[in-house]
């Protein structure tokens, strides 16, 4: 049997839960980044951001699991488009550490900018309005916290995209609430 395009998100919706373990393994990692230069040098916490964004993933996944989140949805072209969204992040790695050689108070600045702009094509996929809040919550924060208090990026960028992430988990869980009804 053929499956609808709207048959596909929904059961994209009803099985990965709109993806929301990854967001909230997000907010973990950045609250974690948010404390990091009142515990290590600086120049210990540009390389943590670099290398530690790469625990997201696993992070989300093992949460996914011990929640009963399917985010591997076998079959759905939705969920391979999803993973295709997602796998040019990978490709950045170079670009953060251009920035970390050349400019690397603009870390923060960068990462938040890249990070927050790949959720977009999620705003389709998963039909959710929470997706296009988390895209300009994470891309302004980094902009304004990023770009114009550079000397306090480390700390306000990841807070500040913690508590996106976190209020994006919120919308999520609102939205598949009331899908349900």
């Amino acid at each position: 049997m053929n499956k609808t395009l709207v048959h596909l998100q929904h059961e994209m919706i009803v099985e990965a839960k709109k993806g929301f373990p990854i967001l909230l393994a997000g907010a973990f990692v950045f609250l974690l980044f948010t404390f990091m230069p009142f515990v290590f040098p600086i120049e210990v916490v540009r390389l943590i951001w670099i290398f530690g964004l790469g625990a997201i993933f696993p992070i989300g996944f093992f949460i996914s699991k011990i929640l009963g989140v399917n985010l591997n949805v076998p079959g759905n072209p939705l969920g391979t488009l999803g993973g295709i969204v997602a796998a040019p992040q990978a490709f950045y790695l170079p670009v953060f550490i251009l920035v970390y050689m050349k400019i690397p108070d603009y870390l923060p600045f960068t990462i938040g900018l890249l990070a927050g702009s790949h959720f977009l094509p999620y705003l389709w996929i998963y039909k959710s309005k929470a997706y296009l809040f988390i895209t300009l919550g994470a891309c302004f924060s980094a902009l304004i916290f990023g770009g114009f208090f550079v000397e306090h990026a480390f700390t306000l960028v990841p807070l500040a995209i913690s508590i996106v992430y976190g209020m994006g988990v919120l919308f999520i869980g609102r939205e598949l609430k009331g899908s349900r009804n």
